[in-house]
């Protein structure tokens, strides 16, 4: 599938160093989705630049692992196999499991005040139809609980991890039952927040990573074959 641009942009707006932030960005929300064939040319129009940042931003995306190259294919966001997603799973359930415990010994509530939120930005894009805001609405509940942490180190850690995710979500999201059981998921974790309980907060965001990746297992053979055939 080929990336599609959008309305051009004003060239006085975007800098080069902004486009690696902006593809970057377009991964995390899902407008990207995993194994998409990315055209310097059309990223170039969209953004307003030549194609000299375009390339940039992409060798800065290659060394993340978000994007990967081939001679006579070009660029591409990088495939999610079944090994890759179980990657993330172990990195993600023991990354967003501490910062669980550790925002219950902070200020449980004030996260979990910001949680809900993003919680009904979620419903409603769902209600809308809207796959990029809700993946948007979901990545903003996760990164809340992370910054509750108050660990910058477990932050910088979860923001390497951001990309990844944002690829995960894009196939989880996009069947059919699985945005009502993350939003149903999403309470359970606010519940166990705001009942300063660390370990049933520590649980409930590990179960709801696992059934998120073994919805990806299930799903992303059809999932990136469906994507081929556009």
């Amino acid at each position: 599938m080929e990336s599609k641009p959008e309305a051009k942009r004003d060239r006085k707006k975007i800098k080069g160093p902004d486009v690696y932030a902006l593809i970057r960005q377009a991964i995390i929300s899902g407008r990207f989705v995993p194994g998409q064939r990315l055209s310097e040319r059309e990223l170039a129009e969209q953004y307003g630049v030549s194609r000299t940042p375009i390339r940039e931003g992409f060798r800065r995306l290659i060394q993340e692992g978000l994007v990967v190259y081939k001679p006579n294919s070009g660029y591409r966001i990088i495939p999610l196999s079944e090994e890759l997603a179980r990657h993330i799973l172990i990195v993600r359930e023991t990354l967003e499991g501490i910062a669980a415990r550790l925002a219950v010994q902070r200020n449980p509530r004030k996260a979990a005040e910001t949680m809900v939120k993003t919680i009904a930005r979620a419903r409603r894009a769902h209600r809308d139809g809207q796959l990029s805001e809700l993946i948007t609405a979901n990545q903003a509940f996760h990164q809340a609980l992370v910054q509750s942490s108050g660990n910058s180190v477990l932050s910088g850690m979860y923001h390497t991890l951001q990309g990844y995710i944002g690829l995960m979500m894009s196939v989880s999201l996009s069947w059919p039952r699985r945005p009502v059981e993350t939003i149903a998921e999403h309470g359970e974790i606010v519940k166990a927040l705001k009942s300063r309980d660390g370990e049933s907060a520590q649980k409930a965001i590990q179960k709801h990573i696992r059934n998120a990746y073994e919805g990806v297992l299930r799903n992303v053979r059809q999932y990136l074959s469906r994507r081929a055939g556009e």
